[in-house]
């Protein structure tokens, strides 16, 4: 896991910026911010929880599988909330910030997979 620590940290902090990145109507924050605040909150803990989750994996002395899991459920909270299927189905109309949360999850994803497949069990 501390081999993937700093791509998960980078694909988190890419999700959280996407939010901010201008849109139509202002930005996906202020869309959610006025109209799903619950949705919001819960897209911002799924890129916070992966990126502690690195973080702490980071800071270990022996590497802990769960550094990997809650990386994997930080992503996988993001992957439903924002309908990646959808996203993904339409990505050549996407705009940037909507392009920038797909990539954000997909490589978020990818990358806490490979790092929970390849810890060492004990």
């Amino acid at each position: 896991m501390k081999k993937l620590a700093f791509p998960i940290i980078a694909f988190s902090v890419l999700g959280l910026v996407s939010l901010f990145v201008p849109i139509t109507n202002g930005s996906m924050f202020k869309v959610f911010l006025e109209f799903d605040k619950f949705r919001l909150l819960l897209m911002v803990a799924a890129f916070a929880v992966p990126a502690a989750a690195a973080v702490m994996a980071l800071r270990a002395t022996r590497p802990e599988s769960w550094h990997g899991i809650a990386a994997l459920a930080g992503f996988a909270v993001a992957t439903v909330k924002a309908e990646l299927w959808s996203l993904v189905s339409n990505i050549t109309n996407l705009p940037l910030a909507m392009l920038l949360l797909t990539v954000a999850i997909l490589g978020g994803v990818l990358c806490s997979l490979i790092g929970v497949a390849s810890e060492p069990k004990s």
